[in-house]
């Protein structure tokens, strides 16, 4: 791994597939151990109201799980309530997304701590300010790797395989993938064999299985245990080895 690296872009193969809690997850556990760690969302939709400001949910439950000090603008530039593609939500809100504003964004904070996690909207191909900025266009501005975070039964093979291949040919690393919410009383021969199969199809390792955790919700506000998980489950002292937690 480059050492210059300080930050990842997360990006997942679908929507809901749990980015934001492998994001806050990661970030808490560097945090756990010493490291200036910080988990951003540059565009948030389906923002909630709350007391009659906008809050990202994203970015509130990564302060929530990984006990980030920053005020909620400085993890977050654009959020909006329509739970839409951001390009869309912005729109109906009468609202652009400026690209310039968010590579701006990302840097900064890139700049500021010891390692960032970035966290995308959706996939790699979402449309951010529209179909000449994607999720995509914004990793390669950023020259981070990626983390991919994929569900881990039955179609996950299609999903990821693609997900990675589009990454790859737009010249973009990808560090690993993390398969999130593993139910053990699912677990069967597809759950099984699917991780083995993706990392031999893709040549990119698996960093871990997170498991199903049932205290852990974005929407809630509940963390329940998700540090102690991501520690346990996934090999994240792999994805920052020039640092000495």
């Amino acid at each position: 791994m480059n050492c210059a690296i300080k930050g990842y872009f997360i990006t997942g193969t679908d929507t809901g597939v749990g980015k934001t809690v492998v994001t806050a997850g990661l970030a808490g556990v560097f945090r756990h151990h010493g490291i200036d760690a910080v988990a951003i969302k540059p565009v948030q939709t389906g923002a909630t109201v709350r007391n009659g400001e906008l809050v990202p949910e994203d970015a509130f439950f990564y302060r929530l799980a990984a006990g980030l000090p920053q005020p909620l603008d400085q993890l977050n530039l654009y959020r909006f309530v329509p739970a839409l593609s951001p390009h869309l939500a912005a729109k109906l809100c009468g609202e652009k997304i400026e690209p310039e504003k968010v590579v701006d964004f990302c840097r900064r904070t890139l700049l500021q701590h010891q390692l960032t996690f970035i966290e995308g909207a959706g996939g790699l191909c979402v449309p951010l300010s529209g179909p000449d900025f994607t999720v995509a266009d914004l990793a390669q501005e950023l020259s981070l790797p990626l983390i991919v975070v994929a569900r881990i039964g039955l179609g996950t093979i299609n999903h990821t395989v693609l997900t990675v291949t589009y990454a790859k040919s737009l010249g973009l690393e990808v560090a690993g993938i993390v398969f999130n919410g593993l139910k053990q009383q699912e677990l069967g021969p597809t759950e099984r064999d699917n991780p083995e199969v993706i990392a031999r199809m893709t040549g990119v390792p698996v960093l871990g299985i997170l498991p199903h955790l049932s205290g852990v919700s974005v929407e809630k506000g509940a963390a329940e245990g998700l540090v102690e998980a991501v520690e346990e489950s996934v090999s994240w002292s792999q994805l920052a080895p020039w640092l000495k937690p």
